[in-house]
């Protein structure tokens, strides 16, 4: 079994490796790693997790800070991505694009156009922060920190709020809103870093019990099984 952190991406790219043009597009990673999807609709399918770096909120509860270390960042080329992609899984075809802050990344749209012509399928996770939201994505799931306008999480294929073991009541008229008007809600119980927080999830259990099959729980597989 794979133990966390698994973070291959500082083994795969030499970054004193002057050879990439200074203008090429390039773009910021913390990570790049296989595991299997642990959260929401797609739990249990192994994917390629393409870590982004930076974010431009600062939740005080992230469990993700890696993408806040300036010296996790590797800014990689287009041709230096797709490559180490090749080298970690070259036949599995299920990427995630995931932060950090995937809307804060320039040229996301190149990305994004190099991946889907290699026949991957893509999925991104965002705040709904950051930027446009861009085509070509097969899922997009948003996970709301502040309040979004109504068409950015209308646009998503999967809406997962956050939430703490005593939410605010604002929070959970949100959510209450959201769920009688979107077709896939999850809750996800916060989590203490890497561990999850069971007074978290014990109110985000009783809140989707009583939601009468509007709500679903997101649960973080891989936190309890200690996986990337």
């Amino acid at each position: 079994m794979l133990k966390a952190p698994f973070h291959p991406l500082s083994g795969l790219i030499d970054p004193m490796d002057s050879s990439t043009p200074k203008a090429a597009t390039l773009f910021p990673l913390c990570d790049l790693f296989v595991s299997i999807q642990g959260e929401g609709r797609w739990s249990g399918r192994p994917m390629i997790f393409l870590r982004f770096w930076g974010c431009p909120l600062a939740c005080s509860w992230c469990d993700e800070p890696r993408h806040k270390d300036p010296q996790t960042r590797q800014d990689l080329s287009l041709d230096e991505l797709l490559i180490a992609l090749d080298q970690i899984a070259p036949s599995l075809p299920s990427v995630l694009l995931t932060g950090g802050e995937p809307l804060g990344v320039d040229h996301l749209p190149v990305l994004i156009d190099a991946l889907k012509k290699r026949g991957k399928w893509l999925a991104m996770e965002s705040s709904g922060i950051g930027g446009e939201i861009p085509e070509g994505l097969d899922w997009l799931t948003i996970s709301p920190k502040k309040a979004l306008p109504a068409e950015i999480m209308e646009a998503s294929d999967e809406l997962k709020f956050i939430v703490g073991p005593n939410p605010s009541a604002s929070q959970q008229q949100e959510i209450d809103r959201w769920a009688a008007r979107h077709p896939n809600v999850w809750l996800q119980p916060r989590a203490d870093g890497d561990q999850p927080n069971a007074a978290a999830t014990a109110t985000a259990l009783q809140w989707v019990l009583a939601s009468e099959g509007r709500l679903q729980l997101s649960v973080q597989q891989h936190k309890y099984l200690n996986i990337p």
